[in-house]
């Protein structure tokens, strides 16, 4: 067996290398991601681990052109599955795997950090602005954090501002039980009206697609604040700028965006939504980096190449999603 890894971390290239040595498995890493330009690599191997590129969710060739090769699994390096062709997967015989958990503590800590960021106006000073001068902050103990998505993220979240002295609401599809007694579980319509601050930990679904509107915006309490580390796709970005530019949203950090995707490849400044939310005091955008430690790019591929390795021995994984 033998299996290439596309969108290789040159930071996690020496945890693959342990994980080759330890099962005997050679691996190939290339840290570009698959495409249609590249795909070619691919063939005469076992299996294949990789992010889903732009192409994954609009070329149906590249499902069709794996199946020539006689790959029948996708190991995707990530939680987040959105970019994946569901239909295109099933109709050439994918095995499909994710990594559904890793580091929860790294996308968890780096949402609590920008909370705090943005209740002390820290884009602000940051840019020298003249809003920075005149802005007073407010101390976590003195706001309600509203908390959407109590999984493994949310709850380090939620426990995080409960270690600080904040209040946490939460609403959530279903109760953390381990934060039930410690947070309130309120609707979404009553989290909006009464959250301080917002953090979003849910995946992009069809659900949760623009959960946050021009309406669910103006339903927020004036003057809060939103916190996306999870998908760029929750968010209505064009609304969530005219409730900026209004004043009604008090600030706002993005560590996602709406269609990132396309810019992965030619780097987020060219991003049009990048471009005008930067400019905003009250704003900060990250180029999805809340995940970017090493214990979480380590567990991100180990537990990739695990997953493409069960597939191909056993025909399943704990992780299989299709």
């Amino acid at each position: 067996m033998k299996l290439i890894y596309f969108g290789a971390n040159p930071m996690a290239e020496p945890a693959i290398e342990r994980w080759a040595k330890q099962h005997d498995t050679p691996v190939t890493c290339v840290h570009e991601g698959l495409t249609e330009d590249n795909i070619e690599l691919a063939r005469d191997y076992d299996g294949i681990c990789t992010y889903l590129s732009n192409g994954m969710k609009d070329s149906e060739s590249m499902y069709r052109t794996l199946h020539d090769y006689g790959i029948r699994q996708l190991s995707i390096t990530a939680t987040g599955i959105d970019g994946l062709n569901r239909e295109w997967a099933e109709k050439y015989g994918f095995h499909v795997t994710n990594v559904p958990a890793y580091s929860p503590t790294s996308v968890g800590h780096f949402a609590l950090m920008s909370i705090l960021e943005l209740l002390r106006g820290i884009p602000a000073v940051e840019k020298d602005t003249d809003e920075s001068r005149a802005m007073i902050g407010r101390e976590l103990a003195d706001v309600t954090v509203g908390i959407i998505g109590t999984g493994r993220i949310g709850t380090v979240v939620a426990e995080g501002v409960l270690a600080l002295g904040g209040h946490v609401i939460a609403y959530s599809f279903s109760e953390n039980a381990r934060l039930v007694g410690r947070v309130e579980y309120v609707g979404f319509q009553e989290l909006l009206e009464r959250s301080d601050v917002i953090s979003i930990h849910v995946p992009l679904t069809p659900q949760t697609e623009h959960m946050f509107d021009a309406a669910a915006f103006a339903s927020m309490k004036p003057n809060s604040c939103l916190v996306n580390t999870a998908r760029g796709g929750i968010v209505d970005t064009e609304a969530l700028v005219d409730a900026l530019k209004s004043g009604h949203v008090g600030g706002a950090a993005l560590d996602t965006l709406e269609d990132e995707e396309q810019y992965m490849s030619c780097g987020w400044s060219t991003n049009p939504y990048y471009k005008e939310l930067s400019e905003y005091p009250n704003v900060i955008v990250t180029p999805h980096i809340a995940y970017y430690t090493q214990r979480a790019v380590d567990e991100i591929a180990q537990t990739a190449l695990d997953n493409a390795r069960n597939v191909i021995l056993n025909g399943t994984s704990n992780n299989l999603v299709m």
